[in-house]
């Protein structure tokens, strides 16, 4: 399951990097993605992920890191499945609207800071 965990790791570091480099095309890719037609996929794919990565984290070093991800994972495709209260659609509304350019690239840095962790720590 260590492939499992490099290509986590390579899509967090590519990803971050377009969300530095091309903010305003990923912003557009990210509508087109994140409509109400594609929101149980998205939480059904979060758990999924979610569930790969700790099953995976028995074979990396940083275990507890990989595990607290799978968590959050799973957390955040429970969330969106369920979405309490409207919470999720305010937050894209967010996301896609009102957040900055600074914001994505934030988001990216931090995707970047992410991957390259988890790969030293596999």
């Amino acid at each position: 399951m260590k492939w499992f965990l490099y290509l986590i790791s390579f899509s967090l570091i590519a990803s971050g990097s377009c969300f530095i480099l091309y903010t305003i095309q990923c912003r557009e890719l990210l509508k087109n993605v994140l409509t109400k037609n594609y929101e149980k996929i998205i939480a059904a794919s979060a758990i999924i992920i979610g569930l790969l990565l700790i099953i995976s984290a028995f074979q990396a070093q940083g275990f507890w890191f990989i595990v607290v991800l799978g968590i959050i994972a799973i957390g955040k495709g429970l969330f969106v499945l369920f979405n309490p209260k409207n919470s999720f659609d305010n937050i894209r509304n967010w996301y896609l609207n009102t957040a900055s350019d600074q914001t994505y690239r934030l988001f990216g840095i931090i995707s970047i800071v992410i991957g390259t962790v988890m790969i030293t720590w596999i």
